[in-house]
């Protein structure tokens, strides 16, 4: 019902009636909560009261018990019937004629249900195929409606069970149930950051993509928190690289208590750890939630120093010092152990990186770049929090990061070859020893871009046209996707896929490495391949009914839509809407760096509210209010060097002129009111901008034109 609050509205039109149900959870005062569930019956038929049967059933299994297959994200919902047709033995006892409870053998009430007058309720131990079933029969007049409610009570969570105090509590009606759970929201959504944009589903994409992210961290007993990934494991299953992208976008929106939690989560799987998969000399320092890729230490060093650098909260930082350390100090350890010269003084290929290791999720092993880039990556953010918390050997561990970068640079370097032959390009192998045009696991994702997305390579780079055209011209990359999968890595579920497509299918895996790409292309002022990868991953990495984010499409299977809702595409998306809106590279401000034309259409706004940064809380509000004025408010972190905006209007409308608009305070203190800057056509440069600006863009362009 509403993008920010996980309401479900459905309907469904079944043997001439017409079934609309709302779903929705609500909290308990002791901490639980209760699922709420109202169905409305409609009879469809104009002239005949007609009579029928409705069902209810309270079904307990073992999660592999109910689907054909168990990885039942990449293949059809092809269920297994008896745990569906099989109750749980519960005992009815009747309220009175219309509501009563389902009670299990502990006498903890499960279900409490209520159904409009005429219905009849009864609890059936055989109905049909149905075993242990809850049977509501009524009859209803044409066009008549009734409802039933069904609430399930959390038997997981500590709460009151006293059964007469169940029996005689007042019911929430939908409408209350509606206003309680928007309320619950509301609250926790509440003093948070703000995104605005004024394209309606982008908005829904971006809101349904945050409320699922806070929906798949699970809140466990200590307090800690796991930040799940999605998908069939029921929520709870960490991969560290994974999750990283969405608990950094909770960061800059304002929930770091929220992430804080899963922290907690994270440090204590450097107890016991068995370390990634490779050819390490010890685990002991690594960081190893479920996973086994090599890069998972470092992902989660950098989540770590993106909450420190986010919130700057230094006890926290501080009492968790020791883990940190010994963190940075197992890469440091890895490493040296590949630090070998040979006899002629050469070094091997794999100098200073990690040991051979398993990558990702396919089963490759090697010295792979996107292992070492992110984490690369993850000790370089924590150098920087470690230099700002003020540790005194932090400047160790800056040269080890320095010293790390330098040696991941040499072997990239080492690995850049002349190919495709007579092309005149350079192309990039994506592991320490393959050859030119060799391509182990999936190139697409852990090839150049890797180096891309951490900062190795710059998006200004000289390089990056060239492996944008071998991607586009000799491997996976198009207009809509940039990668292509090589198949299914489970071949059993790939044969099966095939099997239900009739043909051969083709993967895409979405919003991974088009992220990447549109945040490089809007850099590089590469505006319409940036906004094509834009829209092409809000259409093919949502779903069309509730927009959740998936992992990936295959047009042969239009139905496929696995690891739903996503936790690492959550966070993609949520990151590239925030891309468009602004960019923070070196200090320098990017204002608008690839907004749509259509966002800056007369009387529309673009507006970001409290967005966390490391330099601190950032605010800016752009609204056309005519077709020739634009406005421009921004409220800056300090340390702002520079702001670079950019407003690309439709019918060739462009900067005219700028002003800084008079405030009742300037007018009375005489203060000066003129702009210091440059602008040319749509880009708008200030240097040294103070922290609170206000400026009025006069506008030109070709009126009327469509």
């Amino acid at each position: 019902m509403s993008p920010k609050e996980p309401i479900l509205f459905s309907s469904l039109p079944q043997a001439g009636f017409d079934h609309r149900l709302t779903s929705l959870t609500v909290p308990e005062p002791d901490g639980g909560a209760r699922v709420h569930l109202y169905l409305s019956i409609t009879n469809l038929h104009p002239t005949l009261a007609r009579s029928a049967d409705w069902y209810f059933a309270s079904v307990e299994d073992m999660h592999e018990n109910f689907y054909v297959d168990i990885n039942e994200d990449y293949v059809p919902y092809d269920q297994v019937f008896a745990p569906w047709l099989n109750g749980m033995e519960l005992e009815h006892r009747a309220i009175d004629a219309l509501s009563g409870l389902l009670v299990d053998r502990q006498g903890d009430a499960i279900v409490r249900y209520e159904a409009a007058p005429g219905t009849s309720a009864a609890y059936a131990a055989q109905a049909g195929e149905f075993a242990n079933i809850l049977q509501f029969k009524m009859e209803l007049s044409p066009g008549e409606s009734k409802k039933i409610h069904i609430e399930i009570f959390d038997t997981v969570t500590g709460r009151t069970n006293d059964l007469a105090f169940i029996q005689n509590e007042i019911r929430l009606d939908e409408a209350a149930a509606i206003e309680r759970s928007r309320q619950v929201w509301n609250a926790a959504l509440s003093g948070k950051a703000g995104i605005h944009v004024p394209e309606p589903i982008i908005q829904d994409i971006f809101d349904t993509a945050q409320a699922n992210a806070l929906q798949l961290i699970a809140e466990r007993a200590d307090g800690s928190a796991l930040p799940g990934q999605g998908g069939f494991n029921e929520y709870m299953t960490v991969y560290s690289w994974e999750v990283s992208g969405y608990l950094k976008m909770l960061n800059r929106l304002g929930y770091g208590d929220t992430v804080k939690k899963t922290l907690q989560y994270f440090l204590s799987t450097q107890t016991g750890s068995k370390g990634p998969a490779g050819d390490i000399l010890s685990p002991e320092g690594s960081f190893r939630a479920h996973i086994f890729w090599m890069c998972e230490t470092g992902a989660v060093l950098g989540i770590l120093a993106d909450y420190y650098l986010t919130s700057k909260d230094r006890s926290w930082f501080g009492e968790h010092l020791p883990a940190i350390v010994q963190a940075c100090e197992w890469i440091e350890r890895e490493r040296s152990a590949t630090k070998i010269v040979r006899e002629d003084g050469t070094r091997v290929a794999h100098y200073g990186l990690l040991p051979k290791g398993r990558v990702h999720d396919w089963p490759d092993q090697g010295h792979f770049f996107f292992s070492d880039a992110h984490t690369w990556h993850g000790l370089h953010m924590m150098t920087l929090a470690l230099q700002e918390w003020g540790y005194a050997d932090a400047a160790k561990y800056a040269a080890a990061s320095k010293d790390y970068r330098e040696c991941l640079e040499a072997a990239v370097l080492q690995a850049t070859y002349p190919h495709p032959p007579g092309e005149q390009i350079r192309w990039i192998s994506n592991e320490a020893y393959t050859g030119p045009g060799e391509k182990k696991a999936v190139y697409a994702i852990d090839g150049p871009a890797c180096l891309l997305d951490t900062g190795i390579l710059s998006a200004e780079d000289s390089l990056v046209p060239e492996i944008e055209y071998y991607m586009r011209s000799y491997f996976s990359m198009g207009d809509l996707f940039a990668v292509k999968l090589p198949g299914m890595e489970d071949a059993a579920l790939g044969k099966l896929q095939e099997q239900y497509a009739g043909s051969a299918i083709d993967l895409y895996y979405v919003n991974q490495a088009e992220r990447i790409w549109h945040r490089v292309w809007s850099l590089r002022g590469e505006r319409e391949k940036a906004l094509r990868y834009f829209y092409s991953t809000m259409a093919f990495s949502t779903t069309l009914d509730t927009l959740h984010v998936h992992e990936r499409f295959c047009p042969q299977l239009p139905w496929l839509s696995p690891w739903q809702p996503n936790g690492s595409g959550n966070g993609r998306v949520m990151e590239m809407i925030m891309n468009s809106l602004y960019l923070l590279e070196d200090r320098t401000l990017k204002l608008l760096p690839c907004a749509p034309a259509d966002w800056l259409e007369p009387g529309k706004r673009i507006e970001a509210n409290r967005v966390g940064t490391y330099l601190g809380e950032l605010s800016f509000k752009v609204t056309r209010s005519s077709f020739d004025a634009l406005q421009v408010e921004v409220r800056l972190p300090k340390g702002i060097q520079a702001i670079e905006a950019t407003f690309v209007l439709k019918d060739g409308y462009g900067i005219r002129e700028v002003e800084r608009p008079a405030g009742d305070d300037q007018i009375r203190e005489g203060l000066a009111t003129e702009w210091n800057g440059t602008w040319s056509g749509t880009q708008l440069r200030l240097q040294n901008p103070p922290q609170e600006l206000k400026l009025l863009l006069r506008l030109s362009g070709e009126k009327g034109m469509v």
